[in-house]
This record gives C-alpha cells, sequence and structure tokens, in this order.
C-alpha cells in the first residue's frame, strides 16, 4: 500500500483508503468539529425536551383548572335553573 504523496485526496489501494498526516490530519479536524456541533445539538435537544415537559405540565394543570371551572359552572347553572321554575297558571 502506498499514500498519495503531499495531495489531499486518498489514495486507493485493493478497496483499502490510506491518507497522508496531512490528509489525516484535516480529516480529524473535520471530525472533530462535526462532533462538537452534534454534542451543542444535543444538548439544545435536551434544552428543549426539559423545557417542553415543564411546559406539558404548565398545561395540564390549566386544562384540569378550566375542567373543574366547567364543573362548577355547571352545577352553578343547574341551581339557577332550578330556582328560575316558571310557574304556569291555569
Amino acid at each position: 500500500m502506498f499514500t498519495s504523496g503531499k495531495g489531499k485526496a486518498p489514495a486507493s489501494t485493493s478497496g483499502v483508503k490510506a491518507y497522508n498526516k496531512e490528509a489525516l490530519g484535516d480529516k480529524i479536524r473535520r471530525l472533530t468539529v462535526a462532533n462538537a456541533q452534534l454534542m451543542t445539538d444535543k444538548i439544545e435537544t435536551e434544552k428543549v425536551r426539559v423545557n417542553l415537559k415543564a411546559d406539558k405540565a404548565r398545561l395540564l394543570g390549566e386544562k384540569n383548572s378550566l375542567v373543574a371551572k366547567k364543573k362548577e359552572l355547571r352545577a352553578e347553572i343547574v341551581a339557577l335553573n332550578a330556582t328560575n321554575v316558571p310557574i304556569r297558571r291555569h
């Protein structure tokens, strides 16, 4: 197996790629940058997930509060309707 001199292109022998030091260093730097970006994205994704979980809990609490208010209002309506029964005169 032999490498491709000073060029950055990999040499291929028998389906195996061989890199010179410069090309390999460049490849490692690119992968390191990509890995750092992936880690940053992962951290941001985790922050969003935590915020969504908090929002979900808050909205669920609001929903439960509204359901309770709805039941109270229905009970109030029933009570008002019961006291305002029209009396028919014959």
